[in-house]
């Protein structure tokens, strides 16, 4: 007999670790949070002062009962701590940073009843003012508790920011790891006196916070900036490319599906069963991204049904650690309900998840009991030719100043030169 889909949703989804630097969903009834730079899918979400740039956010609550939703906006300092010596009217050009979401619209023809929420920022209502670090906060009005944290960055033109990647590394040469160099230049109107405690840098692979790198530190500092070169901690495992399904019909399975199935009164689409990685094979994937679409309707957002999703994965039974579901989908979490299960009598690593018609890229990371750094090797691989994306983020916290300034952003996917 199936169980009622709020009390599924439930058992997928437990307590959440915080992590300032990622999306976090704190309601089991909130699913398929999406943010897009521009119109643009699988975007960095920035904005730069002075330019029409502005972040779509959406979202479906897993109802067709309204609900008041605000959102606010928050600065943080530039390694995500809330920054509470900045007063509203000082980082926000218009508004209180408190609004409404006023766009709303239920779900048309769907197996699973849902309510589409949609809106962009900055707005009429609201700007900001200062570059830096920032969250939004979507609550609930009537309840008064918090539904989302999202965090987004503020850029402005403050220097010059130049990387490389290599697979000749400090560790080894052509084999498991990537090794990160990079530049920065303030400009001329950015006099840096102090360098040293007023410059921090972060980086992440594939928009990974759990992959970021904190305030690496730099290997020259000259009169023009500052360098980056032989640090080790700027040395990434090369993990493999990711692996994909695209579910974006409810007739028949597409790739990486075994099947698509009505089982009353849900849909459930059961996936190929996954191996570990012995080997680089070249797959043009989007770097854990997902995309909403259905090809049956004109209108995903509102059409699209959504469908409980089995993954399955054959390793050994008797592994020291636990294994992860990990995609943008799971906004980086890492909580019980994206961990891989083993099942004695599949003997296969089991997970199900309740997503919304589209292509949808994941991996699978290990991460030992003694609670070491998440893995690529056990599952995935590393392989020096992976097409990975790297994200930096340089700030000027100038002495005497109550906000960490975002002078410099990079972004780039590292492609092997054959």
């Amino acid at each position: 007999m199936m169980r009622p889909i709020a009390t599924i949703v439930l058992s997928l989804l437990c307590c959440i670790t915080v992590c300032s630097q990622r999306n976090e969903v704190l309601d089991a009834d909130i699913r398929t949070l999406q943010v897009e730079r521009n119109g643009q899918w699988n975007s960095l979400p920035y904005i730069e002062l002075g330019t029409a740039d502005c972040l779509t956010i959406s979202f479906d609550l897993m109802s067709h009962e309204y609900r008041r939703l605000r959102y606010r906006i928050e600065p943080m300092t530039w390694d995500w701590q809330p920054n509470e010596r900045l007063l509203t009217s000082e980082f926000l050009q218009l508004g209180i940073g408190d609004e409404p979401i006023e766009d709303f619209q239920e779900s048309i023809n769907t197996t699973v009843l849902y309510t589409h929420y949609t809106f962009t920022f900055p707005n009429q209502q609201t700007a900001v003012a200062l570059s830096g670090n920032y969250r939004l906060v979507v609550y609930d009005d009537d309840r008064e508790q918090d539904e989302i944290i999202i965090p987004f960055y503020v850029l402005e033109d403050g220097a010059r920011l130049s990387a490389r990647m290599s697979t000749n590394t400090d560790i080894d040469f052509n084999a498991h790891h990537q090794q990160l160099t990079y530049t920065l230049q303030p400009l001329p109107t950015l006099p840096i006196h102090y360098p040293e405690s007023e410059v921090h840098t972060v980086v992440m692979q594939n928009k990974r916070p759990s992959s970021a790198v904190y305030n690496p530190k730099p290997d020259y500092i000259t009169p023009t900036g500052l360098q980056w070169e032989h640090s080790s901690d700027l040395i990434f495992p090369a993990g493999n490319e990711y692996r994909k399904f695209e579910m974006t019909t409810l007739k028949h399975g597409g790739i990486g599906m075994d099947n698509i199935r009505w089982f009353d009164p849900y849909y459930h689409a059961t996936l190929l069963i996954d191996e570990p990685c012995r080997n680089y094979v070249y797959d043009e994937e989007q770097d854990g991204a997902y995309y909403i679409n259905d090809i049956d309707h004109s209108d995903p957002d509102t059409e699209a049904d959504y469908v409980f999703v089995h993954f399955a994965l054959q390793a050994p039974p008797d592994l020291k650690g636990d294994i992860y579901l990990n995609g943008e989908f799971t906004e980086d979490h890492f909580g019980p309900e994206y961990r891989m299960v083993y099942n004695p009598e599949s003997k296969l690593y089991e997970n199900t998840q309740l997503l919304k018609l589209g292509y949808y890229n994941y991996q699978y990371l290990y991460q030992p009991k003694a609670g070491d750094r998440l893995s690529t090797a056990e599952v995935q691989g590393n392989f020096f030719q992976t097409e990975n994306r790297y994200t930096i983020f340089a700030y000027y916290s100038q002495r005497g100043s109550r906000y960490d300034r975002l002078i410099a952003l990079a972004d780039f996917q590292f492609t092997v030169t054959k």
